[in-house]
């Protein structure tokens, strides 16, 4: 009774983790859709070709140029009956639930081939949960719908019912397997040779491996040159092997170096770590089953396309991971007999010395002729160690605990579930999303679409689509000009747009960044009306009670007030940061402003403006049109902090006359600041704050702190600036160490020209070992001495490396000022430590062991 209870639980609980794996995916992939988040390519080729095949039009797909059919590109007849699910609900939103049921069901043969090579059904539903948490899985079920990522649940089918010996099922998933993509094809060629000599099915083995290779020929070299008018269109990512097929062949025996230079260009040996660590490498041990996975290993490692190295994002490693969960389990399998042959010998040898006791027992006691009484009889069968140990359901629990352990570290790092290293948040649908529903509308079911990017999935219902800013004979253009302009730069966007309304294009509807234009109807306006620009308000009915998320007051020259800006990660899969600031002219402005919002490290140094990256709002709504009465939003395009940046990055702005920012004196003057900024420049730009990345997805507004000196200071330089505190080390340090310091500074007047701080480190016979120049910074940034405002105090963290082979002892650091373009020294005008003179002062002493 206690068994099957037991044995329903688990069923029980693969059925919810299935059912969870299903829901959590399916709202993971509408929020991404509805979001904008899914792109033309590829989810607008699908949902084309699959709409399209629904209705008559067997995979027509017209995206991409030259190309009219998705078999020119791939082989899905599966996306025949798959098209069906049109007539339920016509919309991707019903092929992303398709998707996340087919993976979720992959668990069951999971479960159903450990429970059989196992024989423990704990074992059996770990094996099912870490299916389900492989981030190789969990990033192709998010990469939007691809007819691939069903083929992991029909090979572990396949496999499933070779091993039980079921040859129909075992057909109908081999069917369906190679229906998903071409390359599976050669996936069930290698389970054909695994039947043929490894289980010697040598029919079925024979007819697998035959049909398999016949389908792969006709869909890899007969059936995309007849749709495409050319070879196969992927056969360039292997170019650098050979110029064809048979020459990548002969070379592969011929110039074997030349692969494997590629195979360590591209890690390969990272590639096979990364896939074998979630189950804890136990696949090794099965390597026969691992080569199940050698074609898909091959077509990923060999390509010049780096996204095919992608293990735990992408669709190209998901063809992998049923090989690796039928060696995961073979391998445990192979471990588990091992331990049991072990145990059996065990027991074999202590039932020998169970033997020998009795027969010993037995002399000595005729020889002796005394009377002892002895556990053990003469019957050979009663001759059992008193107690043999039952190893295996330990080992269950250990090496199950050990995978599973291995999977939920391997999931924090690169997962997609919430805590997981990928995971994306919950996407938010906004309100500009949901009003594109009234634009999609308007376009006529038989109209010829050119449309954005994230906008082409969503009316790739219908036969001719392309990807603006192809047009051909499009009679109907969908732009929504907040989104991401690509592939045009957002100045060219603008300018296309222009073209379009004086070459016979006209206007349809337009608002809050949405346009939709048509042609050859001369009804329609030529201009965009007032709420295409909605997208640049801030929608409130009383702009004196508006409150960004960072609240600040800046003016510039009595026209333009900044009201403060607010941080956010841009959408989607990068989560990179974008600063919204909030505008309001104060007059009627007679003329175009450039808004020039910029980011700068410690240093000064630029990394990021938007001379490349424009603001989006000012190229379609400038300054000009602004009323006095509404509040402006410009937002900077998402960007990268790249890896030799750093993770810190502060926000600057100032304002320019139209296309003038790198002449100074077209800048217009900040007339009144927030005492709490800094301005640089002579008042022609403002320091607003400094981000610091915590996480993939958190930043931190680094405050402006001030904190009292560990050791005061009363020293001045050149009367003006003040040394008014020293933090030094409390312990010694080691040769190679960083020596942090901080400096407490405060100026008495306004310094007109920027001077250089410098650190010296010095021996004891006055020698320097290390030292250090910087531009003066303070707790949040780049601060200049132009920018210091008198009596504000300066807090200044700095750190000096120290030489590896730094001799043990006591070191003064001292510290100075000189004028760059001269190099002259400020002089030491007053210090609190008696008899010093000169150009620098002792901060301290520092002691290296």
């Amino acid at each position: 009774m206690t068994i099957k209870y037991s044995s329903r639980a688990i069923r029980t609980l693969l059925i919810l983790l299935m059912v969870g794996y299903a829901i959590f995916f399916s709202i993971q992939l509408i929020l991404h859709y509805y979001s904008f988040g899914s792109r033309a390519l590829d989810l607008g080729n699908m949902g084309q070709a699959i709409w399209n095949t629904a209705h008559g039009r067997l995979f027509h797909q017209t995206n991409q140029p030259g190309l009219t059919n998705r078999l020119s590109l791939h082989v899905e007849p599966i996306l025949i009956p798959v098209s069906l699910l049109y007539y339920i609900y016509s919309g991707p939103e019903i092929l992303f639930i398709f998707q996340t049921i087919v993976v979720a069901l992959g668990a069951l043969p999971v479960f159903a081939l450990a429970h059989l090579k196992l024989k423990s059904e704990s074992l059996a539903l770990i094996f099912a949960l870490v299916y389900l948490m492989l981030p190789a899985i969990q990033g192709a079920t998010l990469l939007d719908f691809h007819a691939v990522t069903l083929a992991p649940t029909f090979l572990l089918a396949t496999f499933y019912y070779l091993e039980t010996k079921r040859p129909k099922p075992f057909t109908l998933f081999a069917i369906l397997a190679v229906s998903t993509k071409e390359e599976i094809s050669l996936i069930i060629m290698m389970i054909g040779f695994y039947a043929f000599f490894i289980n010697r099915q040598r029919r079925l083995g024979l007819i697998t491996v035959v049909t398999s290779l016949g389908w792969a020929f006709l869909a890899v070299f007969v059936i995309p040159p007849i749709f495409a008018s050319t070879g196969n269109l992927h056969w360039g990512r292997y170019s650098h092997l050979g110029d064809s097929p048979a020459n990548i062949i002969m070379n592969m025996f011929g110039q074997p170096n030349l692969f494997l230079a590629h195979l360590q260009q591209v890690n390969a040996l990272e590639y096979l770590r990364l896939l074998l660590t979630p189950t804890a490498f136990v696949a090794l041990l099965s390597p026969l089953t691992l080569l199940l996975a050698l074609p898909s290993l091959g077509i990923n490692l060999l390509s010049n396309f780096p996204p095919m190295q992608e293990v735990n994002s992408l669709i190209y490693a998901a063809p992998i991971v049923p090989a690796l969960i039928i060696s995961s389990i073979y391998g445990v399998a192979n471990l588990k007999r091992s331990i049991e042959g072990l145990e059996q010998r065990i027991g074999e040898w202590r039932m020998a010395n169970s033997k020998q006791r009795v027969a010993g027992g037995q002399v000595g006691e005729s020889a002796n002729h005394t009377t002892t009484t002895h556990h053990a009889t003469n019957n050979p069968k009663d001759a059992q160690p008193t107690h043999i140990s039952h190893p295996i359901p330990l080992f269950n629990l250990l090496l199950g605990s050990l995978i599973l352990v291995a999977t939920l570290i391997y999931q924090a790092d690169y997962g997609y579930l919430p805590g997981g290293g990928q995971f994306r948040g919950w996407e938010e649908v906004t309100d500009h999303h949901r009003r594109a529903e009234r634009i999609f509308a308007q376009i006529p079911s038989k109209a010829a679409l050119s449309a954005q990017d994230r906008l082409n999935p969503h009316v790739s219902q219908r036969q001719t689509l392309y990807i603006f800013d192809r047009v051909d004979d499009a009679d109907h253009i969908l732009l929504d000009i907040t989104l991401d302009s690509w592939p045009l730069h957002p100045v060219e966007l603008r300018h296309q747009v222009d073209e379009f309304l004086r070459d016979g294009f006209g206007v349809v509807d337009a608002f809050d960044g949405y346009l939709l234009l048509a042609k050859n109807r001369p009804d329609l306006p030529k201009t965009l009306p007032g709420p295409f620009f909605d997208f640049a308000r801030v929608p409130t009915s009383n702009p004196d009670n508006f409150s960004p998320q960072f609240p600040t007051a800046v003016t510039f020259d009595n026209k333009l007030q900044l009201l403060g800006y607010s941080f956010h990660l841009g959408a989607h899969e990068q989560f990179l940061p974008v600063i919204t600031l909030y505008w309001r002219a104060l007059e009627p402005l007679d003329q175009d402003y450039t808004l020039w919002p910029f980011f700068i490290n410690r240093n000064g140094q630029l990394i990021e403006d938007t001379s490349e990256r424009p603001v989006v709002t000012t190229l379609w709504y400038p300054t000009s049109r602004w009323s006095p009465d509404e509040i402006i939003m410009t937002s900077t395009l998402p960007f990268d902090l790249a890896p030799n940046l750093g993770d810190e990055f502060t926000l600057a702005v100032g304002v320019a006359t139209e296309g003038n920012w790198a002449d100074p004196d077209q800048r217009l003057p900040i007339l009144h600041a927030d005492t709490n900024l800094y301005t640089f420049e002579n008042n022609t730009w403002a320091r607003l704050g400094t981000f610091q990345r915590t996480g993939r997805k958190t930043y931190h507004l680094l405050p402006d702190t001030v904190t009292p000196a560990q050791e005061p200071r009363q020293v001045q330089f050149w009367n003006v600036i003040n040394l008014q505190g020293v933090d030094l080390p409390q312990t010694s340090l080691k040769p190679g160490d960083s020596l942090p310091f901080t400096l407490h500074w405060q100026s008495v007047a306004p310094l007109t020209i920027d001077l250089t701080t410098f650190a010296h480190l010095m021996d004891d016979q006055g020698n320097t070992i290390a030292q250090l120049d910087w531009t003066p910074q303070d707790s949040v940034g780049y601060l200049p001495t132009t920018a210091w405002q008198p009596e504000r105090p300066v807090i200044d963290s700095q750190s000096i490396l120290l030489p590896p082979d730094a001799p043990p002892g006591q070191y003064r650091l001292v510290i100075g000022w000189y004028y760059p373009p001269t190099g002259e020294r400020l002089p030491l005008t007053a210090s609190d430590i008696p008899g010093e003179n000169g150009n620098v002062t002792n901060a301290g002493v520092v002691t290296i062991q």
